[in-house]
């Protein structure tokens, strides 16, 4: 069985309870796997990065097989942090009423190429152009996530961590990052410095070697562009990232991966 997120964002949860850790979010038109479904909570496994957790049941709606192979066929959506689309659902109060309702969706969001789409029992409406992935040397999207504010499981504007930004930015350029920093690190290949490095590159950080705790984008000739407090551009060198508001590196340079 699968489903898929029908509203802007849903979080992924560690245990079954609106109490628990969040981990990560279902953006909307997101498909997962069901593992587990029970009477409230479902345990889903993420089809884009194969991360597992537990939704509500309310958050997410069931698929067929037919309806599965359309959405899995959706772009996604790229260029600005939100884009609105208008949402058709049948509400059922004396018998039935069709409304049609709008809705913000964050980026990363998954949308149909026509502009009107019919799938588990809603329809979609949107009049956004057809996806064009943007060249990897260009990181305009990135820059209009700066100052989203830190949010530990977060993959939106409103919320992201430092390898939820780095996934939503490289998601945009159609590369297929892992959810976890330590998860990243182990994709593309090895660059040997910082002074090799390009735009673009992911630079992995810790406390102590092999233990990779955040995550950052190239972003300039000696910047980088990451999620710690919000999403920031600040000075990188060797030793590792400098903040210039606190006066002091703030963190550790472990390693460097180019994944395009």
């Amino acid at each position: 069985m699968h489903a898929f997120c029908h509203i802007p964002a849903a979080p992924l949860r560690s245990e079954p309870s609106d109490r628990s850790e969040m981990v990560s979010q279902l953006l909307f038109g997101e498909t997962a796997e069901v593992l587990e479904r029970g009477e409230k909570w479902s345990r889903i496994r993420c089809t884009y990065d194969g991360y597992e957790g537990w939704v509500d049941n309310k958050q997410c709606r069931p698929l067929t097989e037919a309806e599965l192979a359309v959405v899995e066929g959706w772009p996604t959506v790229v260029g600005e942090p939100t884009a609105a689309i208008a949402v058709t659902t049948r509400l059922f109060c004396g018998g039935s009423l069709t409304e049609m309702a709008p809705m913000t969706v964050p980026m990363g969001s998954r949308l149909p190429e026509e502009h009107r789409c019919e799938v588990a029992g809603m329809a979609i409406e949107h009049h956004l152009p057809v996806p064009v992935r943007q060249p990897i040397v260009s990181f305009s999207h990135a820059f209009k996530l700066l100052n989203a504010p830190y949010l530990w499981g977060g993959r939106t504007l409103l919320g992201m961590d430092c390898s939820g930004f780095t996934q939503t930015v490289f998601n945009v350029l159609g590369v297929r990052l892992l959810r976890d920093a330590s998860q990243q690190a182990t994709q593309g290949e090895a660059v040997d410095g910082l002074a090799a490095t390009e735009v673009g590159d992911l630079l992995f950080f810790g406390p102590e070697e092999r233990r990779v705790t955040h995550v950052a984008v190239k972003f300039g000739k000696d910047t980088v562009i990451h999620a710690s407090g919000r999403v920031r551009i600040d000075r990188i060198d060797e030793q590792g990232i400098f903040n210039a508001e606190e006066q002091r590196y703030t963190h550790r340079l472990l390693s460097i991966r180019r994944v395009m």
